[in-house]
């Protein structure tokens, strides 16, 4: 059973690889798009060689939900003409690479304008289009660190740390890329035209950090390591109790005061505002970490957040997460096959009761669906088929070639 949402019937031509692309055309799959997914005769450079799907290949099985995997040399003749065969049909073509790529390949917007004038062409780089950068190679820990979100990541006089250690900008990437496909079309039944757009990863972090740089531009004190307490807030930030850690998030600090035992700070000068608390920030934090050290997380949670509302919570691991009530109320952590073996997921973000239905579609194995797209999209004869599948087969080798010089 297939996804059927608000982007049921629009096809995306999705030719990116490795993370940021990959993360943004999972979204608009989850929302109904069909996504065809164009690979190279080696597969995405994440499948690490492998043909078929294997719940060890954990970004492949986590990105490639509700997919069709369609293998197509682009450099050949054959290949090319597949692609631009699609293009006529399609809305929306996605990839991920330098500028420079797209106009070697023939698959920059120019060119498929002429094919579909209302064809949407995305891509992801990691600097932009133009400028000194733009040809650079880039990926999500480059842009992390030129665009000082490592410079305020982990504690002060330490080394920068990767934050969260998730794929911050190549998720934030592909998330840019799905909202400006999603405006394109908008536009697009509008006005009937299509669109050149070109997230970056750069851009996509500076604009995360918006607040941060605001405070900068104010101040003009480049902001250092954040640790783990709010810039200007207190109490704000990750706490240490008697058996592990909590957070605390902008709240009544008197209230919390009084309740963690430390209420003669409402009669002392240096703590009874939030502007004494701000100036006076070492000395309360000091006293507040001892008061809080004398019970454990749970007995904490429950006196400050389940009794007295006070915005606070736990930190959990992985196995704590996917077991939490709430993630389960939220239907957050679910079920698919992949290779042949039911897996845990993380499920779709968009909840959308009456307008979202069915179960997604498994990742696809390399080319799993080369035939059936050039046959019942492109009306492709045996013959014609088999010329681009011995295409594929002759570039294999070029292809393990140049990735092994990687």
């Amino acid at each position: 059973m297939t996804i059927e949402g608000p982007l049921s019937g629009i096809r995306v031509l999705d030719c990116t690889q490795a993370h940021a692309g990959p993360f943004g055309t999972l979204l608009l799959g989850d929302l109904g798009a069909e996504i065809i997914k164009i690979e190279p005769p080696t597969g995405d450079m994440l499948r690490l060689g492998q043909k078929e799907v294997s719940p060890l290949l954990y970004y492949i099985v986590g990105l490639s939900r509700n997919k069709k995997s369609l293998v197509l040399d682009l450099s050949g003749p054959k290949g090319k003409q597949a692609f631009y065969d699609l293009v006529k049909i399609s809305d929306v073509v996605i990839s991920n690479n330098r500028p420079d790529v797209p106009l070697r390949q023939g698959t920059d917007y120019e060119t498929l304008e002429k094919i579909n004038p209302g064809i949407i062409r995305v891509n992801i780089s990691g600097y932009g289009e133009t400028g000194p950068y733009s040809n650079f190679p880039s990926y999500d820990i480059i842009a992390c660190g030129h665009s000082g979100i490592l410079s305020i990541s982990g504690e002060p006089g330490r080394p920068p740390v990767t934050p969260g250690g998730i794929a911050l900008a190549d998720m934030l990437g592909g998330f840019m890329a799905a909202f400006q496909t999603l405006a394109a079309l908008v536009g697009r039944g509008r006005d009937g035209r299509g669109a050149k757009l070109s997230p970056n990863l750069l851009d996509s972090l500076l604009l995360f950090q918006q607040v941060m740089f605001q405070s900068y531009f104010v101040s003009g004190n480049p902001p250092g390591p954040q640790g783990n307490r709010h810039l200007v807030a207190t109490p704000y930030g990750v706490y240490q109790t008697a058996d592990g850690y909590i957070t605390i998030g902008p709240t009544d600090a008197d209230k919390v005061a009084s309740l963690v035992g430390l209420g003669w700070m409402a009669s002392d000068e240096r703590f009874n505002s939030a502007m004494n608390r701000m100036l006076n920030r070492s000395e309360f934090e000091k006293h507040l970490e001892e008061a809080l050290l004398k019970k454990t997380s749970a007995q904490w949670l429950k006196i400050l957040r389940d009794e007295n509302d006070i915005a606070c919570g736990p930190i959990l691991n992985y196995e704590q997460v996917i077991n939490d009530p709430q993630v389960q109320e939220n239907a957050m952590i679910t079920q698919m096959e992949a290779g042949g073996q039911t897996v845990k997921t993380i499920g779709s973000v968009f909840k959308m009761p009456g307008k979202i239905t069915g179960e997604p579609e498994p990742p696809p194995d390399l080319g799993q669906h080369t035939r059936q797209i050039l046959e019942s999209l492109l009306n492709y004869d045996d013959a014609a088929i088999n010329e681009v599948l011995a295409e594929n087969e002759a570039a294999v080798p070029r292809l393990k070639g140049r990735l092994k010089k990687l």
